[in-house]
């Protein structure tokens, strides 16, 4: 569980991003910029991001608060604690919610992202409270439960506080990869090309299969659909990045990239391509000047470089 810290100056829409970022912008200023209250009739402000693992799910979900400048949490299913549990010491999940809620109900409003929500579909116990908890946080309330932690009473006019926030001016975005989706929608390509060609992304009908109906109910029915990037996306994600990356690296950042593109598509490497890709970079510097160098002129040359180098990208 994190709380988006992106400032504008590092945010990065790589190309193949760009379109639904638009959207998840425009659906922003209207969820935020609204007095949903006024309305009369509950708008639903809950919103569905899916595509391939390593296509910049969360981030883009960052980078719109960013944009929006709204607080954003996110929460991974796969971390979520239970009410009346713990896990190792560790806090529920909803209290955490709940705290930043108070925290941003002075502000306009904010953003909540909910990660990995595909994990929540299994047969068990845990994931049926797992879900129950979920929608009621898409449904914009709060659990009874949460009053009965460590023999505390939240005050009444504390919780209708944030169960107002939530419907007035809260957008939860959830991003899920279904990544067994993409992978059985994807077919060989025609001729003696081995490597797999992508077939149309997954739909509502195909979610429904995988996902609880009730649960895919609490989600508006438009789904914002990140696409498997392809080789044309990998280069421009490397030739966006290589203006940011400090001279020192910047030939063999981009030499080594070229290099790996057809491996980042066939191991569909996603965004973390550019993050390998600079640590390569990283260590065939310092290699080459650990090998062409007496160690005490390298150590001074590394000091040197190190001194003046900008700060590094972040993904």
């Amino acid at each position: 569980m994190s709380e988006s810290q992106i400032t504008n100056d590092k945010i990065i829409i790589h190309p193949f991003q760009k379109p639904v970022y638009d959207r998840l912008c425009a659906i922003a200023r209207a969820v935020l910029n609204v007095n949903r209250s006024a309305i009369g009739i509950k708008v639903r402000t809950c919103f569905l991001l899916i595509g391939p693992s390593g296509c910049g799910k969360t981030f883009l979900a960052g980078a719109l608060a960013s944009e929006m400048q709204v607080p954003a949490l996110t929460v991974a299913v796969s971390d979520w604690i239970l009410l009346g549990s713990s896990n190792r010491g560790g806090t529920s999940t909803w209290p955490a919610v709940f705290d930043f809620i108070e925290r941003s109900k002075h502000l306009e409003g904010a953003i909540i992202y909910i990660d990995e929500l595909d994990k929540c579909y299994h047969d068990s116990n845990w994931n049926a409270f797992l879900r129950s908890e979920i929608y009621s946080l898409c449904d914009s309330r709060v659990p009874v439960a949460i009053n009965d932690l460590d023999g505390e009473k939240i005050p009444e006019h504390r919780i209708k506080a944030v169960k107002n926030f939530l419907q007035s001016k809260t957008m939860i975005l959830a991003g899920a990869a279904f990544q067994h989706i993409w992978d059985t929608r994807s077919r060989p390509s025609i001729g003696f090309v081995a490597s797999p060609v992508a077939d149309d992304p997954p739909e509502l009908p195909d979610l429904a299969k995988t996902l609880p109906r009730e649960l895919l109910n609490r989600f508006s029915s438009e789904i914002l659909i990140l696409p498997e990037p392809t080789e044309a996306d990998y280069r421009q994600m490397l030739e966006s990045a290589a203006n940011q990356v400090a001279d020192t690296w910047r030939e063999r950042f981009l030499n080594i990239g070229i290099s790996r593109i057809k491996q980042a598509v066939s191991h569909k490497k996603g965004a973390r391509f550019i993050e390998e890709v600079l640590l390569a970079a990283i260590i065939q510097e310092r290699a080459y000047l650990t090998c062409t160098i007496p160690s005490e002129e390298c150590s001074n040359n590394i000091a040197k470089h190190d001194g003046h180098e900008p700060e590094l990208l972040e993904f």
